[in-house]
């Protein structure tokens, strides 16, 4: 003779499982989206055009979903007679980053980064401090976890047989470490967990409205292939 009470705890216990595993699926999807390697070697910063690296001001370390500001100090005058000398004494075709013609000191400044939210994105004009020196400044936020890259390119305005034209080169390369927020991930992806929530509501219903059919084709599935029924 079946236990109701038996019963009664086994249909209930397969709908709270069910919901504890999805109410799981968004901790764990935080933990691997925000996992982070700490133990590999990281250069804070990379020149890839050979001036002084303190033209740039860049964080070492940031938190997930905390904003901070970088920062691109340059000459642009003294930069332009840099390349264009070594573009006059190479030889063709290995100039700095296939730069060739007569480079001016106007130029544009941008930073890109695959996993960080960045204000005033784009080509940004110059705008002088002081002397002949130009700061650009950019804020931005680390949407991802781990060592998250910031690309500083210039957007250089080149004249080579009477003809302009804007060659964009990389100039240097800030590797953040960024550490995981775990509450401000959740916050930002709300809507996973309602989504799941939802789910979870909707297959419980579900199961509730058809559980004796579920039921029923368990039972007859077990007699047809002889499989005993659980205790």
């Amino acid at each position: 003779m079946n236990n109701p009470e038996s019963s009664t705890n086994t249909s209930l216990l397969m709908p709270v499982l069910f919901f504890l595993v999805l109410l799981s699926v968004p901790l764990i999807l935080a933990y691997v989206h925000s996992t982070n390697v700490k133990d590999q070697t990281v250069y804070p910063l990379i020149m890839k055009i050979p001036i002084d690296s303190s033209v740039i001001t860049a964080p070492s370390e940031a938190k997930q979903y905390e904003g901070f500001e970088v920062k691109l100090n340059l000459n642009t005058q003294q930069l332009a007679k840099f390349i264009n000398q070594i573009v006059s004494i190479v030889s063709e075709g290995t100039s700095i980053q296939g730069v060739t013609g007569l480079v001016s000191p106007n130029m544009k400044a941008e930073i890109s980064g695959k996993h960080y939210r960045i204000e005033n994105s784009g080509p940004q004009e110059q705008l002088y401090v002081f002397s002949d020196f130009t700061e650009w400044k950019w804020y931005v936020v680390p949407e991802s976890s781990g060592v998250q890259t910031i690309q500083f390119k210039l957007h250089l305005t080149t004249t080579e047989n009477n003809q302009q034209k804007v060659k964009v080169v990389n100039l240097a390369e800030a590797n953040i470490q960024v550490d995981r927020n775990l509450s401000m991930w959740l916050v930002y992806n709300w809507w996973l967990i309602t989504l799941l929530t939802l789910l979870v509501f909707a297959g419980w219903k579900v199961f509730r409205r058809y559980k004796l059919k579920i039921k029923n084709v368990v039972t007859k599935y077990a007699a047809k292939y002889r499989i005993p029924a659980s205790k």
